[in-house]
């Protein structure tokens, strides 16, 4: 009889103990999971954006920052960020803090008569000075969102744009 009451504490105490590790291990898992889900934050980082080659400080330095190709280089819409600065400086330094880390493209243009658009002539040719990230060798109706795409990882960025100005004549 005794022997029986042993066993069945034995037995007892076994599934007590089985019951706290599945338990504790439960309780782990869950753990990590909540973890792991707030370890994934984003990335961020400083982008600097330093335009040179500009021919007068007069207006405004007008830029879109794209984080995919649609709608580049014209549209405001599709742009993650768009806005314009008071020319002050050449080269000018545009800064721009906690942006996720992906693919971007830039396009940016002098407006120099204040209507925040980038005026052509009557061929469709820029009147205002305008540039793109990795300044790629092209016109600007023909400047595609994979020229001008750049990664950004690092906590600072700097990335140089160059002015263009189509010819007067």
């Amino acid at each position: 009889m005794m022997m029986t009451n042993l066993k069945e504490n034995v037995a007892a105490t076994w599934q007590i103990k089985k019951l706290q590790m599945i338990g504790t291990l439960a309780l782990t898992v869950c753990l990590s999971i909540a973890i792991a889900t707030n370890a994934k934050a984003e990335l961020k980082s400083t982008l600097t954006i330093e335009i040179d080659s500009l021919k007068t400080q007069k207006g405004e330095l007008c830029y879109k920052l794209f984080s995919r190709s649609y709608g580049f280089p014209d549209s405001d819409k599709n742009s993650a960020i768009r806005r314009c600065v008071k020319i002050t400086e050449d080269p000018l330094k545009i800064t721009l803090k906690d942006i996720s880390s992906g693919s971007y493209a830039i396009a940016v243009f002098q407006d120099v008569n204040g209507d925040r658009k980038l005026n052509r002539n009557a061929t469709g040719r820029p009147i205002e000075g305008y540039g793109f990230s990795n300044n790629p060798v092209t016109r600007e109706d023909l400047t595609r969102y994979g020229d001008c795409v750049f990664f950004l990882a690092g906590a600072n960025e700097t990335i140089k744009i160059k002015l263009k100005y189509s010819p007067t004549k």
